[in-house]
């Protein structure tokens, strides 16, 4: 069986939570001079689409801020942005799917071809996503295109 980078990742920190579980339940009681907790200190595993931290990515897939448009009017926000990684496009696709489902989204429908086009909805906010594989298929790197619009004065009630 294969695992992609983002399994591995993910299986990491598993172990990683794991085994800080193991070794504080065998620590001392007591008071300890630092109150952090143990899990401010791990890597992200998702990072926020532009300003909209209802959008999530992997970490793996890399903003391209040459190709990507954002617009801000006084009644829309949005744009187009472009994401790259070594992430399986399928194992993208599930990912955002969960997220998006965590984040209170609707899914409007999907299509699969060549690529897999996602759309999801929210009062006032559309989100549509298209997910490409690049040269060399699962072994290359997967693309990601997010457009999102967010009508901003109805929202707000000012329509």
């Amino acid at each position: 069986m294969r695992y992609t980078k983002s399994q591995n990742k993910v299986a990491f920190f598993l172990l990683a939570v794991f085994s800080m579980l193991l070794v504080s339940s065998c620590a001392p009681m007591g008071s300890s001079s630092e109150n952090v907790p143990p899990m401010d200190n791990l890597p992200a595993l998702s990072n926020f689409v532009g300003e909209y931290h209802d959008i999530e990515l992997p970490t793996d897939m890399k903003y391209d801020h040459k190709k990507s448009l954002a617009v801000r009017t006084d009644s829309f926000t949005g744009g187009v942005f472009y994401f790259s990684g070594k992430v399986q496009r399928d194992s993208l696709r599930n990912f955002i799917l969960s997220s998006m489902q965590k984040n209170n989204w609707k899914r409007a429908g999907e299509v699969s071809y060549d690529s897999v086009l996602m759309a999801f909805t929210k009062p006032n906010k559309s989100c549509t996503v298209v997910l490409d594989e690049g040269f060399g298929g699962s072994f290359g790197s997967t693309y990601a295109a997010i457009y999102v619009a967010e009508d901003v004065a109805a929202g707000s009630g000012h329509n």
